[in-house]
């Protein structure tokens, strides 16, 4: 029992380190008293209905999820849900940046983290590092569901056929602009750069993005190979205009509301957002086309809950869940293609895929170590001068 505590206190208190950077002693009196009363745990959770007799509070286990705040999972229609379903509870930690959540695992996450949300083009570098595990999809009711070509994205899936990846939503980071302050029509990247809108720019604040944007806007024949120093050159001019780097949300709705910021790069649930709460916006794809992305989920390596952490990506992936986030103005474009082809006009519109999704797209994928490196080097560099 004395190894069981400790084992118990250690995860929690990573989880207390990782989210809030630090105890006060009121708050580790507060988790010692917690851990004590789990000491006697048997880790399990079973739906709902299914156990034998009813589930004490000291026997609800805590599966941790990694994730951008505000971003689907932490919604009353999601981890709630999951926790009534489940008898357990749903913990969140989050982060800011891919790197962050990779550095986040590599630092003590491993043993602590159950469920995580990585990118398409971190995805293959997590399964290289053993920051997840291979996800058994023989046990999931929804993975069929979810699209053919994602499903089958390359670096998903390894050499031996194991699947580490989860499509859960996609979608794409293009132009977006305030219709109220600007009211030329807008076609191109090259918007961005115009001395007009000096100061007024947002660019969002992820190296990949940030590079793969400026390559389409010199129209660079090859995206994923272009010209590093035209590409620095040119995020240096567009610094003269760009007022903030974004990273989340909240960076970009607070000053594009207030007028602060009329045009930039942003995802397409940020623009959805903003449409949906009847703000002005446009957000288009332009001429030299946009970047793709798609989100997946994975179970870390190590994870204290793998069976739980699999009924959780599980659910992620179901009609109910989809359904709920398509219809969020947080949300993003379902995976699940029963949800998708169901989706109304008004929502189409609303995720800017009215009447077809866009095609020319760039779409973010791995990179080998070397060719990372140098595209950080040139974004820290264009934000360090």
């Amino acid at each position: 029992m004395l190894f069981y505590n400790q084992v118990v206190l250690s995860r929690y208190k990573n989880t207390f380190k990782l989210k809030l950077g630090g105890n006060s002693m009121k708050r580790t009196i507060a988790l010692f008293i917690v851990v004590m009363m789990l000491g006697s745990v048997v880790i399990g959770c079973s739906p709902t209905g299914q156990t034998t007799q009813a589930p004490k509070t000291d026997d609800i286990p805590v599966l941790t999820v990694m994730n951008w705040k505000g971003y689907g999972s932490d919604a009353d229609y999601s981890a709630k849900v999951f926790e009534e379903m489940y008898n357990c509870k749903v913990e969140h930690v989050y982060f800011t940046s891919l790197e962050e959540m990779l550095t986040m695992l590599r630092t003590g996450g491993l043993g602590t983290i159950d469920a995580l949300l990585p990118n398409s083009n971190v995805l293959l570098q997590a399964i290289q590092e053993g920051l997840i595990q291979p996800i058994d999809t023989s046990k999931m009711e929804n993975y069929n569901d979810l699209r053919e070509d994602l499903r089958n994205f390359d670096d998903a899936i390894d050499e031996n056929g194991d699947v580490y990846g989860i499509p859960w939503a996609w979608g794409t980071t293009s132009l977006g602009y305030n219709t109220d302050l600007i009211d030329e029509e807008i076609t191109s990247w090259k918007a961005l750069w115009d001395d007009k809108y000096a100061g007024k720019v947002a660019y969002f604040d992820d190296y990949n993005t940030a590079i793969l944007t400026a390559a389409l806007y010199l129209e660079e024949e090859d995206p994923y190979n272009p010209d590093l120093a035209k590409i620095e050159e040119a995020l240096l001019d567009l610094k003269a205009n760009t007022r903030t780097y974004w990273s989340s949300y909240d960076d970009f709705l607070k000053p594009f509301s207030a007028g602060e910021i009329v045009i930039g790069n942003m995802w397409v649930g940020l623009a959805s957002t903003i449409y949906r709460s009847g703000d002005p916006v446009n957000y288009i794809y332009p001429v030299e086309g946009a970047v793709g992305w798609s989100d997946f989920w994975a179970i870390a390596k190590d994870a204290p809950n793998y069976e739980l952490a699999l009924k959780w990506v599980d659910f992620m992936s179901g009609v109910q869940f989809q359904t709920d986030f398509a219809n969020d103005p947080y949300g993003a474009i379902p995976s699940n293609t029963k949800v998708l082809n169901s989706l109304s006009d008004e929502l189409k519109m609303a995720f800017f895929i009215y009447p077809e999704p866009p095609t020319n797209l760039v779409m973010q994928a791995s990179q080998d170590e070397a060719t990372k490196q140098a595209w950080l080097e040139v974004w820290n560099n264009v934000k360090s001068k």
